[in-house]
């Protein structure tokens, strides 16, 4: 049966990007091909100099302008938290609304930092272009509702909340969040290694006294930052891995003692998600939208933005009898299976894209 309605999608995808936000994309669009033909435009502009990146935004318009000349009923999108990135966006929009008028825009915001972005008087006057040719934008959270309403005074029927959700490849069933003695269990980082993850913070807390051993895996940004998060584990605490996806993943997340994140700058980390839906508990910042989707008072939190703040949870969580500790990883697991099971995100993003 081929699908009566069309979906065109330009935006970055595995794998060729691993992020949060690449892997939310395939997955709603995994979803969406039940319902739809999905043409997909890669976006490849944020590799390499300024000139391949003008190279593939120029291919990625012509393959655009040639998916757009047929019918195409909707037309769905990232919105980048980055001025250049605004208007890469804006301009596919009016290539479409030209061939494809009747198109229906939707647009996904993923960042946590929008009030900050629109601050900048530029970025604000291109927000307000964009958003005025956009149908639907959909949001992870009732926070960013709210400050698309207030900050920048969009109308409320365009906002719509899509929460996230993660590939689960585990049986809810079969996910062991059982006793379990946490001594044998180590902290764990699972987060790409780039300065601004602040990943030499948590190098440089597992080292100090008392000695906290600390795994890693991520993605390296050079030889050189690796040199000097090696430089900073005096003590040879920290092991740190490379890249690990699928089951490989979910198996590191679920032996772990906790996942801690110590990144200042994050959205809603599709890691988190990862991480308790295994039952194993998060240690994180509150930012962006992460207490909306974990719960204001979730153990785990650290509210106070500083390295000391954060070395405290992790030993609050280190000093744990086993009863809390199992106590914490049961609340873990109950948020996500309750809220974000991927059997009902699917659900919902099917009648959402239906609207």
């Amino acid at each position: 049966m081929i699908n009566s309605k069309s979906l065109l999608f330009w935006g970055e995808l595995p794998p060729t990007v691993f992020h949060g936000i690449s892997l939310s994309n395939d997955r709603i669009l995994s979803t969406l091909s039940a319902d739809f033909e999905i043409y997909k435009v890669e976006d490849k502009t944020s590799f390499g100099g300024r000139g391949r990146a003008l190279l593939s935004f120029f291919f990625s318009i012509l393959k655009l302008i040639y998916l757009s000349s047929r019918k195409v009923d909707i037309y769905y999108t990232n919105m980048p938290m980055s001025f250049l990135g605004l208007w890469k966006v804006y301009l596919s929009l009016l290539v479409i609304k030209v061939l494809s008028p009747e198109a229906k825009v939707f647009t996904h915001l993923h960042r946590g930092d929008f009030l900050e972005f629109i601050n900048v008087p530029r970025n604000k006057r291109l927000f307000k272009r964009f958003t005025s040719r956009v149908d639907t934008i959909l949001v992870l959270s009732k926070s960013a509702v709210e400050e698309l309403k207030d900050g920048a005074s969009i109308e409320e029927h365009k906002i719509k909340i899509l929460h996230n959700t993660v590939t689960v490849y585990s049986d809810k069933d079969d996910i062991s969040i059982g006793k379990s003695d946490k001594r044998i269990r180590d902290f764990y980082c699972l987060c790409n290694y780039i300065p601004t993850k602040r990943i030499h913070h948590l190098v440089e807390i597992s080292n100090q006294n008392p000695l906290i051993p600390i795994k890693f895996n991520g993605a390296s940004s050079n030889d050189d930052y690796m040199d000097e998060l090696k430089k900073l584990d005096v003590h040879s605490l920290c092991s740190f891995g490379g890249v690990i996806d699928g089951e490989d993943k979910e198996r590191k997340l679920s032996h772990a003692k906790a996942l801690i994140l110590p990144s200042l700058n994050e959205g809603m980390p599709l890691v988190i998600l990862e991480s308790i839906a295994q039952g194993t508990p998060v240690i994180c910042f509150d930012i962006g939208y992460i207490s909306d989707y974990v719960g204001k008072d979730y153990p785990g939190l650290v509210k106070e933005l500083s390295d000391e703040a954060l070395k405290d949870k992790i030993q609050w969580v280190e000093e744990l009898s086993e009863e809390k500790y199992q106590l914490f990883r049961n609340i873990s697991f109950k948020v996500f299976w309750e809220s974000y099971d991927p059997k009902n995100i699917a659900e919902s993003t099917l009648t959402l894209f239906h609207q």
